[in-house]
């Protein structure tokens, strides 16, 4: 290039910088390729996070995971990735669909229970007075639970590559009657719809691999209008660590409005606290490097210690991870 053209190009150059218009819009396209970027960095940790592609159901028996076959979803070619859990239920539901509705909603029922999948939203549904008769339990006998759970999700998350990890999720309850059941006890029995994540050591060389903390996001408690924190050990069967905070730390609002209510928060900061006070309790002795935890699997839905009937809907779930620079 000769050095009367190169001297002619520069001209032009500097008088287009000099317009606002091309300039402002220079300013403008740099925020969105920014925009872009920061995107393109997060990822979802949640597979199928609409409930699209069915559940894998299992068979009843607490603790143990014996695949008894699939409720099929509304992408009726994929293969589910999220579990369907009915731990301690006499009524196991069937995989064939009871009703479809013509927006291809599919509901599979019996007299306990009810699960729906609908295009924008999936709905679980429970009556536990039929599980347990006129007679509240007594406190040493397991409790029904009707939950959607992804065991261990397909990549975890390291918690120290995390910048972020923040939760969404719409929940609307559509019905919670407490049934009529001799010896009721509010301390005991009650309804509670919640998430746990698990923050578990995946660490195949320490010591304390595969222990866990279980995280908790409450949606629910039939006792409270916004459920209480809890940080306890489990008794129903695990003995690991609960760390749930209240509900006032996720949202102001309340299902027991009947309306949808909004939960959108970062959920790394609890998981942090949650490591530090499980330790201070004396659980995760194996390891206190927090290296080692991951956000490594979830579940969601109904424990019902007493005898009620309840539905509650829930639509657009996601965790969605910002890792930090050079993650």
């Amino acid at each position: 290039m000769d050095t009367d053209t190169h001297r002619s190009e520069k001209r032009i150059q500097n008088y287009l910088c000099s317009s606002v218009s091309i300039c402002g819009f220079k300013s403008f396209l740099l925020l969105v390729l920014s925009l872009i970027s920061v995107q393109a960095q997060e990822r979802e940790l949640i597979q199928d996070n609409q409930f699209q592609r069915g559940f894998i159901l299992y068979k009843p028996k607490p603790g143990h995971h014996v695949r008894s076959g699939e409720l099929q979803g509304l992408e009726k070619k994929a293969e589910p990735v999220w579990n369907l859990l009915e731990w301690s239920s006499k009524f196991p539901l069937k995989t064939n669909p009871t009703t479809q509705l013509p927006n291809g909603t599919l509901i599979y029922s019996n007299t306990a229970k009810v699960v729906t999948i609908a295009p924008d939203f999936l709905a679980l549904a429970a009556n536990s007075g039929v599980e347990y008769g006129p007679v509240s339990r007594h406190r040493e006998d397991p409790w029904v639970h009707l939950l959607v759970e992804q065991q261990v999700f397909a990549q975890p998350a390291r918690l120290p590559e995390l910048s972020a990890a923040k939760l969404h999720i719409e929940a609307r309850l559509t019905r919670s009657n407490r049934l009529p059941a001799e010896g009721y006890n509010p301390e005991l029995h009650a309804a509670q719809f919640q998430i746990f994540f698990t923050v578990q050591n995946r660490n195949h060389a320490s010591r304390g691999f595969g222990d866990l903390v279980w995280f908790g996001v409450p949606i629910y408690d039939s006792r409270h209008r916004l459920p209480p924190a809890f940080n306890e050990q489990d008794w129903g069967g695990t003995a690991k660590f609960i760390f749930t905070p209240a509900g006032k730390d996720y949202t102001t609002n309340s299902v027991v409005d009947g309306q949808w209510v909004v939960i959108d928060k970062d959920l790394l900061p609890f998981m942090r606290e949650a490591l530090e006070t499980a330790w201070s309790r004396g659980f995760l002795t194996g390891s206190k490097n927090v290296a080692d935890y991951f956000i490594g699997g979830m579940n969601m839905g109904w424990e019902l210690t007493g005898n009620f009937d309840v539905e509650m809907q829930v639509r657009r779930l996601s965790l969605s991870l910002l890792p930090k620079p050079g993650n």
